[in-house]
């Protein structure tokens, strides 16, 4: 049990070591980017350029090009992998207790096995077997540092529900939004789960700091609409029926009242008329998912409600065709018995 517990600590002494080991990850340039090296001669970087990145600051990339380290800003470039403390081989290779090929072996490591770097240098890496704990030297030449995508951060510049298949996402600007990749000049944007989207450049602003990107992921109103909008679209098919708030069947303000007290656990009012008083006031122009949409349908002021969820639709229970719906808010009917908009998502 000694002997264990020895090497589990030897092994957090290895992974503490390795903040001292460098990597060379690749990153990829969102915009043109120009600046003047130690011999007053200008280099530029070309939008969707490539490049090795050899160190990372909290505000720049240390970057290589040509031969030479030049640090970039972290607004004009995203890194596109990050370099883990994992190692393998591609072919059997042997461990040995010295960083010399003549010494004792360890082990014979196989193809695929795992190792954890403790220090190198420019001949042999000393390592830990991720499995076994076993502990030697492995010839550098014949390992094989693996990656990982790694993500950047960036502010959204717009509010907008993305696609991709049945998953969707809601963009919510000045917000953050988590940046896997650029090409083709759009952004690759991922979700929580790891699934992407893609939109255009303008769309995302890089942050030029950490402490930028942790104010702005402290702002978390995208996870509530996007909550909010996936359980709306669950209920599209549900009959319409009088007096109804769920789970069953609705009337117009029973299903904008249950889904924001049963997803989002705030109370609105009960009828769509008092419901034109929850949250803040919204200009049509300034809609964003998530708000709530009121309609003059009988002459008598406000008496219908939806759930606005972009591009100019709505999901609401209709009334005239007996079940809940997506319906377009500036079609004819709609757009002529528009009142206001209200804001309950902060």
């Amino acid at each position: 049990m000694y002997n264990r517990k020895h090497k589990l600590a030897f092994k957090i002494l290895a992974l503490c070591m390795l903040m001292g080991v460098g990597f060379k990850d690749m990153g990829v340039f969102v915009k043109s980017f120009a600046l003047i090296n130690d011999q007053a001669t200008e280099i530029t970087f070309e939008k969707e350029e490539k490049v090795t990145v050899a160190k990372e600051g909290s505000d720049s990339y240390q970057v290589l090009k040509d031969g030479t380290y030049y640090s970039i800003p972290k607004n004009v470039m995203i890194r596109t992998t990050r370099s883990t403390d994992r190692y393998t081989v591609e072919d059997a290779t042997l461990m040995y207790k010295e960083a010399d090929s003549k010494s004792q072996v360890v082990k014979e490591i196989q193809p695929g096995e795992e190792l954890v770097m403790a220090s190198y240098d420019d001949r042999f890496g000393y390592f830990i077997t991720a499995e076994s704990f076993h502990i030697g030297h492995v010839s550098m030449d014949r390992t094989v540092r693996k990656t990982t995508e790694n993500i950047s951060y960036g502010m959204s510049n717009i509010t907008r529900v993305l696609t991709n298949g049945e998953n969707t996402l809601v963009l919510v600007k000045g917000e953050a939004v988590s940046v896997k990749n650029f090409q083709n000049g759009q952004y690759e944007i991922v979700d929580e789960n790891m699934v992407s989207y893609f939109i255009e450049e303008t769309a995302v602003t890089l942050f030029r700091t950490l402490e930028e990107a942790s104010r702005a992921a402290e702002r978390g109103s995208g996870a509530a609409i996007e909550k909010i909008l996936d359980a709306a679209h669950r209920e599209i098919g549900k009959p319409y029926v009088y007096a109804a708030a769920g789970p069953n069947a609705y009337d117009c303000s029973g299903f904008t009242y249950y889904l924001f007290r049963t997803e989002l656990g705030i109370t609105i009012p009960r009828t769509s008329y008092s419901q034109g008083s929850a949250g803040v006031k919204v200009e049509k122009s300034q809609l964003v998912p998530g708000d709530l949409v009121f309609f003059n349908t009988t002459g008598r002021g406000i008496s219908h409600v939806g759930l606005y969820i972009g591009d100019g639709n709505m999901i609401h229970a209709s009334s005239g065709k007996r079940q809940v719906r997506i319906d377009n808010i500036n079609s004819g009917y709609y757009s002529q018995r528009y009142v206001t908009g209200r804001r309950v998502i902060n």
